[in-house]
């Protein structure tokens, strides 16, 4: 009795156990081979442990420091036991009061050099400096107290003293070495009667009693901020084992050292390639 195909139960098997036509089919519409399911599983399960496996490594290694990164921390004057300390600029507002003199050319006066030559360059005030020689111009504290005659600010004018003022010891002063201007308020200052004067002119007493005027003021300021641990390399989050032992106890940098890296074989997906299209 011949023997039955075992494909389509239809016609008689001529070629082991499959007939001819089925023979045909599968070979016509074959299908590409597939990984066991116990293949994948284990795939599975070594990717899930390595995974773990990593994560304890590291874990470990980030609660400890390793001791390249010690070393470097204390050759640069930092305590490896504690987060390095930085510097943080920024800008902030403060409210602060700053002494105005009464009837002074400029209010509040100038407290360098550069401040005092921008003040007296303003046009509204330019003209009372119109002989001061800005290239010479320097600031200097008084040694000795002198008598003379000041010029102050009445509206929009400027007038001199018609009696003589005191300018005492440690008064800020700016001079090119002939003229003299007060720092508190950047009045000149003459020891000669100057022109012109006010029958009412203010009383050195009244002068000399300043005003405490806010104002607001922008400062850098560098506060001192605990930065966190840098991250490690990935080279010393990747634990090493040594091929060869040390030379001696004394050299525990010796030997030979590769990453302990888990080695996972490739997992493809075998398909039957027909005829390429020409591209």
């Amino acid at each position: 009795m011949p023997q039955i195909c075992l494909v389509c139960q239809k016609h008689a098997a001529d070629r082991g156990g499959v007939c001819n036509a089925c023979r045909r089919r599968v070979l016509k519409d074959a299908v590409a081979p597939t990984l066991r399911p116990r293949i994948w599983m284990l795939a599975a399960l070594l990717v899930g442990f390595a995974s773990i496996g990593s994560g304890l490594v590291a874990a470990v290694v980030m609660t400890h420091q390793s001791p390249l990164w010690s070393h470097r921390l204390k050759q640069n004057g930092l305590p490896s036991s504690k987060s390095p300390v930085i510097y943080q600029t920024s800008m902030v507002v403060e409210q602060v009061t700053r002494k105005v003199y009464p009837y002074s050319i400029a209010p509040g006066g100038a407290k360098n050099l550069d401040e005092a030559k921008r003040a007296m360059k303003d046009p509204a005030i330019q003209a009372n400096y119109a002989n001061v020689d800005f290239a010479h111009l320097r600031q200097v504290k008084l040694k000795k107290s002198f008598s003379g005659y000041a010029s102050y600010r009445w509206d929009e004018k400027i007038y001199w003293t018609s009696r003589e003022l005191t300018l005492r010891v440690g008064e800020t002063v700016f001079t090119d070495g002939v003229h003299l201007v007060r720092g508190r308020c950047l009045n000149s200052f003459s020891q000669f009667p100057m022109l012109p004067i006010r029958p009412n002119e203010p009383t050195e007493q009244v002068l000399d009693t300043p005003v405490e005027i806010p104002v607001i003021a922008y400062a850098f300021l560098k506060l001192p901020v605990f930065a966190p641990e840098l991250p490690l390399s990935p080279g010393a989050l990747t634990p090493t084992v040594p091929i060869f032992p040390p030379a001696s106890p004394a050299t525990p940098g010796g030997g030979v050292w590769f990453p302990l890296i888990p080695i996972i074989p490739p997992i493809h997906r075998y398909v039957l390639s027909g005829p390429t299209s020409p591209s």
